[in-house]
């Protein structure tokens, strides 16, 4: 509730009615209260992303780890010419 009425004292401040101040204040923190990030909203999705990305570096490593592994087997089984 603060928020709203710091932005209706400063719409006051530049010279619109204390009436419209607060409908303007109101109507514009309705618009964006469900609509924008907290701090806590990006600390949550930065722990995901990181624990997303520590997922696939080690799958990543797994398949290349692998594919080594199949390529030097086939290569020591390869009939020489």
């Amino acid at each position: 509730m603060t928020d709203r009425l710091t932005l209706a004292h400063a719409f006051e401040g530049a010279g619109i009615g204390r009436e419209a101040a607060e409908r303007i204040a109101v109507a514009v923190f309705d618009a964006i209260r469900d609509n924008v990030a907290t701090k806590s909203d990006l600390a949550i999705l930065k722990a995901d992303l990181e624990r997303s990305l520590h997922r696939l570096t080690l799958q990543g490593i797994g398949t290349l780890a692998t594919g080594l592994g199949a390529l030097f087997a086939a290569l020591h089984y390869w009939p020489p010419h």
